[in-house]
């Protein structure tokens, strides 16, 4: 065999060589399902569907995305935290926290919310702490059935119109028209108190059971305007005189 058929022979088994240190590589590449790992840093991280879907975020504050419903997103400032996506790509409740510190004062808000379907959440429980005057409890919203990108657009239309007595009134019937009133809240208020709140379908509280600092326990029910219109125990031991 003279000089060139070995080297002929030699290119031909290197390619063959070749051919199957890729094909081993590219084989493992596919049927590699899970990595472990000791530690990793990201400043965002998506899970995803097999199609591509979105269905979590967890990301800092600087990549927390925007909010979207029906493929419509709309810019807002967001603290680091969680976020999950429904079946159909739209935002479906997430984990929110922060806090900030200056001038001998705080304030501190953490959030775990649930959102009604294409509307903001109706469901949350909630920290909100201004220098250790805090409330923590769970929430409920009464959310309307208009889509929430479909009240955006039409805020952003009447938003176009000139100020005046017409864009005014439009802004007024918008949201009086679509209210997203707090019906119950239970927890802990900014007085120390343990409360019960329950409200009518335009937020106003109509039942608040409440525990004071003291330990001292009150029923009362209030009318449309926020009056107390009967107390237990003060009104029943009045009764029994």
């Amino acid at each position: 065999m003279n000089g060139i058929e070995r080297r002929l022979r030699f290119l031909e088994i290197y390619a063959v060589v070749s051919l199957l240190v890729i094909g081993v590589l590219a084989l493992s590449g596919f049927t590699r399902t899970t990595e472990k790992f000791a530690e990793i840093d990201v400043e965002r991280l998506n899970v995803r569907e097999k199609n591509g879907q979105l269905v979590m975020v967890a990301a800092n504050s600087e990549r927390m995305p925007d909010p979207v419903i029906d493929g419509r997103t709309w810019k807002t400032e967001r603290p680091a935290g969680m976020l999950f996506y429904n079946g159909l790509g739209d935002e479906d409740g997430g984990l929110v926290f922060g806090a900030v510190e200056g001038g001998g004062k705080y304030g501190a808000y953490h959030g775990l919310s649930f959102d009604k379907f294409k509307q903001a959440q109706a469901l949350a429980l909630v920290y909100n702490d201004h220098s250790g005057r805090y409330r923590a409890g769970l929430q409920i919203w009464d959310r309307p059935e208009t889509p929430l990108s479909d009240l955006l657009a039409r805020r952003e239309e009447i938003d176009r119109l000139p100020d005046g007595e017409a864009k005014t009134t439009a802004l007024k019937k918008l949201d009086a028209d679509n209210p997203s009133p707090t019906r119950v809240y239970v927890g802990k208020n900014d007085a120390r108190e343990s409360e019960v709140t329950l409200s009518d379908d335009r937020g106003r509280p109509r039942l608040r059971m409440i525990v004071g600092a003291d330990g001292t326990p009150r029923l009362d029910f209030l009318d449309a305007g926020g009056r107390v219109v009967y107390s237990l125990p003060d009104d029943a031991s009045k009764k029994r005189k």
